[in-house]
């Protein structure tokens, strides 16, 4: 098997931002609706059940939204949806500019130099913001203790 091609290793990136992207809001949009859905059972309960198992079941429901909201916010799904998904679409458009020979591309005499660089600025971009987002997550935690 002969090794990826320059082109090949940037389609592969920009589809992996791609799956990235959809795996993240999957997982967001479950675990919101998750959190919406029993947030709005808590009303019901207080009043459809009597005595203890009205308390038990508003415990638990309570706990269940705090658990949801701490997995979203350790887990950043929709900050990592969001931030995949405008990478993808810089890699497509990047793509299809360079396919054209349009934009930045008209008229130079090394294109495919230029677009690598070009990708590789927008995946280096991509990397500093999701490492100055988790750094932004450990601070919020680090203050949350403090």
């Amino acid at each position: 098997m002969s090794p990826a091609t320059p082109f090949e290793m940037v389609s592969k990136q920009s589809t992996w931002y791609g799956d990235s992207a959809r795996t993240n809001q999957s997982r967001f949009m479950a675990l919101k609706t998750s959190q919406i859905v029993i947030a709005a059972a808590i009303p019901v309960v207080s009043v459809a059940a009597v005595g203890e198992t009205q308390k038990w079941t508003n415990a638990v429901l309570g706990a269940l939204i705090g658990i949801i909201e701490g997995i979203l916010q350790l887990r950043q799904y929709q900050q990592n949806w969001l931030l995949y998904r405008a990478t993808r679409e810089a890699l497509k458009r990047e793509e299809l500019l360079h396919t054209a020979k349009a934009g930045p591309y008209a008229g130079v005499a090394d294109p495919d130099t230029l677009y690598f660089q070009r990708v590789d600025a927008i995946t280096s971009g991509e990397n500093t913001k999701w490492l100055s987002s988790q750094e932004q997550s450990g601070s919020k935690k680090d203050d949350a203790k403090g």
